[in-house]
């Protein structure tokens, strides 16, 4: 009972999108944030649902997932700002990577190029490196800030676990084979939660 009454008070993401716009435009100044309510979402809702064969709905894509598209972020309008926070961080840092593959001019311009990279190289499935390392990359970023913000070693070991099951999954395209992907991810948060440890204020700015 009581979880149900903190998950009723709990802020919509809407109340505070000033503040985590501030926050995913300190990794991308081009990101901007939407409720998924605009008839891009919408039509990419019925991409999803024929591309997965009805797997994802156009309902369920619009309700329960969060979706970047180059610089705009889409969000359901009825998450929690915690919720959002929790992905916010991760899915700016995959728009800094866009911008990176279009020579540092702006996220549109490289989305071609890094849809090729994370796609497609150096295969696109069982193997797909550079898949994994742009997804590590922005799950780093987000371990970064989760830490800043009080998470506890324990919390990001067991979230980069989780996370590397995932994108060694279908729901990535089986990027990498699950053993080398969980050892690639755990290193790297045990690196991430050392930096924290010797100097927070220099790791929550990396």
């Amino acid at each position: 009972m009581q979880g149900a009454a903190t998950a009723r008070v709990e802020r919509g993401w809407l109340d505070e999108r000033s503040r985590l716009e501030a926050l995913a435009r300190a990794i991308e100044p081009s990101v901007r944030i939407e409720t998924k309510d605009g008839w891009i979402w919408r039509a990419l809702g019925r991409l999803a649902a024929i591309a997965t064969f009805g797997g994802i709905s156009k309902r369920r894509f619009l309700e329960d997932f969060a979706t970047t598209l180059g610089p705009l972020q889409g969000y359901p309008a009825a998450w929690s700002a915690g919720r959002v926070e929790m992905i916010l961080v991760h899915e700016a840092r995959h728009t800094y990577q866009a911008r990176l593959c279009g020579f540092g001019l702006h996220p549109w311009l490289g989305i071609p190029i890094f849809a090729v990279l994370y796609l497609a190289l150096p295969v696109p499935l069982g193997f797909a490196w550079l898949r994994l390392l742009f997804e590590l990359d922005a799950d780093r970023a987000a371990w970064r800030h989760a830490l800043a913000r009080g998470a506890s070693p324990h919390e990001i070991r067991a979230r980069a676990r989780a996370f590397a099951a995932v994108v060694c999954s279908g729901s990535y395209g089986w990027a990498m084979p699950r053993g080398i992907g969980e050892r690639v991810f755990e290193r790297a948060a045990e690196r991430v939660i050392t930096e924290f440890e010797s100097d927070p204020d220099a790791s929550a700015r990396a």
